[in-house]
């Protein structure tokens, strides 16, 4: 019974269900069936039109006096044609694009939503928006999904989609309706599936080579900013938990933008081959960085947990990756890539130096703005990348374009280490202490320590004569110039305190 009522609908061809069960074609008392299609289309026509009207009747009716009863109605009303609706044009229709089905669509969408402003009227009190709206509305949104995928390309259905979410965000002008916000959400779950399935919007073999200006810009760029117009419409009507769900796709679509587009450019528009450099993985620590600065913006204009929170991940992720990525992975000292035949403005300046500015920049920014842990650890990576730009020139300064390390160590160089540490150190201090930071002063103290230790460890051991007594006479003056620096800073926190004495006795 099952099998032959699928056969009528057309959810199947009938003689690939025959041939699967009997071998053969399917037969009703021993007949073979046959069934145009424009009768399996009348009769999917008709069924759809009988849950619509009794669906939406019956949820009418009970939507003042039974809640449960009243979402039941709607909820079949809404299910059932767009079940038909679906097997029909997976059965009879072009699923690359057809306009005939699209249009029954778009019908179904203004049917859903005038159905479900008929219920929200007959509320007690009216326009509640309680869930009986709820289904009927979200089924407005998912065959207007349908007819996105049904009336246009791969490319313009994602760039609609996303799009999509800002009409619901508006709706909210005028109703009130809980669940118009999460249908905005809906919107953003859909394009992340989207480019989930196609991170090339239009596919691959249709994607230009040309830089920026592609399928990709508008295909991510697009719906960040729709999800970031709805998160803001939404932050002036419901603001509930939908606003943020909007902020974070907001922000997680513009960082997708920005990374893909640098992904496209440095591979000559193939986003799924190459593996990722130094040079691009510094584009990225670069991104997020800012990415970063932007959210905390934002949060002080527009206060928002996911921006607070948001904009610290991200700066945990530029963390992360530069730890991982830039210290180890792709650290030209492991992998000898070549960092360019230019002196200052080469690899190393965009994958150490740069992020340094950046980190420490952010990290100046957030002191009073995020927790003191956060802060601490953006000032103590700004610290790590400026100390390995600086330790890496030296190594290129000797070694050229490769500075793999088996290359080996020169006697002047490994004293320059020890002399370049030492400074580094002593600028690390002066740092601490001007801008009050604890953890400048931490690394300060840790980094000398290392020169102490590489000093009396290895140079002793490797350095002869001139540059051996140059080592010693470096670090014992730098040591004594730290005491004497140290002793004048007490002295004034002593003197402060006794003039504060003073003023209170």
């Amino acid at each position: 019974g099952l099998v032959t009522a699928m056969i009528y609908l057309g959810i199947s061809p009938p003689t690939s269900i025959g041939s699967e069960f009997v071998g053969g074609s399917l037969g009703v008392d021993g007949q073979p069936v046959v069934v145009s299609d424009q009768l399996t289309r009348n009769i999917g026509v008709g069924l759809g039109l009988l849950f619509i009207a009794a669906g939406f009747w019956a949820a009418h009716r009970w939507v003042a006096t039974g809640r449960i009863r009243s979402a039941s109605w709607a909820a079949w009303g809404v299910i059932a044609p767009l079940v038909v609706l679906t097997a029909l044009w997976f059965t009879f229709g072009n699923l690359d694009r057809d306009f005939l089905y699209a249009a029954v669509a778009v019908l179904l969408v203004v049917a859903f939503a005038a159905s479900g402003e008929w219920i929200a009227r007959a509320e007690e009190p009216p326009l509640k928006g309680d869930v009986a709206v709820s289904f009927a509305l979200g089924g407005a949104a998912i065959a207007a999904l349908l007819m996105l995928h049904m009336a246009f390309g791969s490319g313009w259905t994602t760039l609609l989609v996303g799009a999509a979410a800002v009409v619901p965000a508006l709706a909210t002008r005028w109703r009130s309706y809980p669940v118009l916000g999460w249908i905005s959400v809906g919107a953003v779950v859909a394009t992340l599936g989207r480019v989930a399935y196609d991170p090339t919007i239009v596919g691959a073999a249709s994607l230009s080579t040309t830089p920026v200006f592609n399928w990709l810009l508008p295909g991510y760029g697009v719906p960040a900013l729709a999800f970031g117009f709805a998160a803001w419409q939404l932050a002036r009507t419901t603001n509930g938990r939908p606003r943020l769900a909007m902020e974070a796709g907001a922000a997680l679509f513009a960082l997708l933008t920005l990374a893909i587009l640098v992904r496209h450019a440095m591979h000559g528009g193939v986003l799924d081959t190459g593996t990722v450099t130094l040079a691009e993985q510094a584009i990225y620590t670069l991104i997020a960085l800012g990415a970063g600065a932007i959210l905390v913006a934002i949060d002080r204009r527009s206060p928002s947990s996911v921006l607070r929170y948001g904009s610290m991940a991200v700066g945990v992720l530029s963390v992360a990756f530069v730890a991982v990525r830039h210290f180890v992975v792709l650290n030209p000292l492991f992998t000898d890539e070549s960092t360019g035949t230019i002196p200052v403005f080469n690899l190393l300046f965009l994958a150490y130096l740069l992020p340094a500015v950046a980190t420490g920049a952010l990290a100046l920014y957030v002191r009073d703005k995020r927790p003191r842990w956060y802060a601490q650890m953006l000032a103590l990576v700004a610290s790590l990348l400026a100390f390995a730009y600086a330790t890496l020139s030296v190594r290129r300064l000797f070694k050229g374009e490769f500075i793999g390390l088996w290359s080996g160590l020169g006697q002047v160089e490994t004293y320059t280490y020890s002399a370049l540490w030492l400074a580094i150190g002593v600028a690390l201090l002066t740092a601490g202490v001007w801008l009050k930071s604890q953890v400048l002063r931490v690394a300060s103290a840790a980094l000398i320590a290392i020169a102490v230790l590489k000093v009396f460890l290895f140079d002793m051991s490797e350095l002869e004569g001139v540059l051996r007594a140059l080592s010693f006479i470096g670090l014992g003056a730098v040591l004594i110039g730290i005491g004497l620096f140290y002793q004048r800073l007490l002295t004034r926190a002593a003197n402060e305190k006794a003039e504060q004495a003073e003023t209170i006795g």
